[in-house]
């Protein structure tokens, strides 16, 4: 199924990093799961979930053959993470300092307010508690005054003052309303998943003085910028040539090695649909491959309910001459 790409869309960013394609936006997400039924795999932890292998967050990373799919589809673009900074002006590094050291402030503000608040309530909740401990208190104090009293020779002792001291006595704390002291109250440092919002994050497509473009359009492109450099050999291509072919006829894909495959093949959403193939990509159609290995796929597909495809691209077929995707369906049956 071909999905054409709007005209007044704009092409999704993949932010590329040691080869690997990256996704924060939901957006984004959304769309190409939707429109493009492109799922990729998410990545990311959450720290309040402990299955770490069942839930899992953002980033999104998607495989090279989805990669390449949606750059020559002309769907998304290609961003060079590395040079798609400008040094930071002078002004702009004082705003960012400024902003950050106003966010730790407000988290220190905000746990020193939320202390507070827990302490009052709990001198409210104890109140008669501690109102009772501090009569007992007055009381014994005073018995023991009485006593002292009325013992022969009572004496008061009276400290001398010290130089400069004007009491014997504790000190009295000050009455005015004291600003809280927040240096020694524990922060978090929030780090921004995606750059966008930063004024010299300036990805272009365009060559500088002091930088290379940061944006590609083209596969080629990316290549001689040594951004991306799949697929490089036959087995890349052929596994591009026949993923781009599954999803031109409406499948999803997900990755299959838990299934012994390179890719699961579903018919819907994987959110709403069980695969119905594992998927093993070979570089020709004339590849050799060991009857053990004939076995195993045939047999591990059966065992999780699926059949097993073994697909390839063949350069010389198709109506065009260009080529066309061909597939091989294993099954393990019974006999006799």
């Amino acid at each position: 199924m071909d999905t054409p790409r709007l005209e007044e869309e704009e092409p999704i960013k993949l932010r590329v990093s040691n080869q690997k394609a990256y996704l924060w936006d939901l957006n984004d997400i959304q769309r190409l799961r939707v429109q493009h039924h492109i799922c990729g795999s998410l990545q990311g932890t959450l720290p309040q979930v402990s299955q770490q292998n069942v839930f899992l967050g953002l980033p999104l990373v998607l495989a090279p053959e989805e990669v390449v799919l949606l750059v020559k589809n002309r769907i998304a673009v290609i961003v060079d993470e590395r040079s798609a900074y400008d040094s930071p002006t002078l002004a702009q590094s004082n705003s960012y300092s400024e902003s950050r050291s106003k966010a730790i402030e407000h988290q220190q503000r905000s746990t020193y307010e939320y202390e507070e608040k827990k302490r009052i309530e709990m001198q409210e909740k104890h109140r008669d508690k501690i109102e009772l401990k501090r009569k007992l208190k007055l009381e014994k104090q005073r018995k023991q005054l009485e006593l002292a009293e009325n013992e022969e020779g009572f004496q008061v002792f009276v400290p001398a003052l010290k130089p400069g001291e004007e009491t014997t006595g504790s000190p009295i704390a000050s009455t005015s309303q004291q600003p809280p002291d927040l240096s020694s109250i524990a922060y978090t440092i929030l780090i921004d998943t995606t750059s966008s919002s930063y004024p010299w994050y300036n990805p272009s497509t365009t060559s500088s003085s002091n930088r290379a473009p940061s944006v590609h359009t083209t596969l080629e492109s990316a290549a001689q910028a040594n951004v991306w450099n799949y697929p490089s050999n036959r087995l890349q291509t052929s596994r591009c040539l026949v993923f781009e072919d599954l999803w031109r006829k409406g499948y999803y894909m997900g990755g299959g090695l838990r299934f012994g495959g390179d890719f699961l093949v579903y018919p819907g959403d994987p959110l709403r649909y069980h695969s119905h193939f594992t998927l093993t990509m070979l570089s020709s159609p004339v590849t050799t491959i060991m009857p053990l290995d004939l076995v195993a796929y045939g047999r591990l597909a059966t065992a999780v309910k699926k059949a097993h495809l073994l697909s390839s691209w063949n350069e010389e077929g198709g109506e065009d001459g260009k080529g066309k995707a061909e597939y091989l369906s294993l099954e393990w049956a019974a006999f006799g």
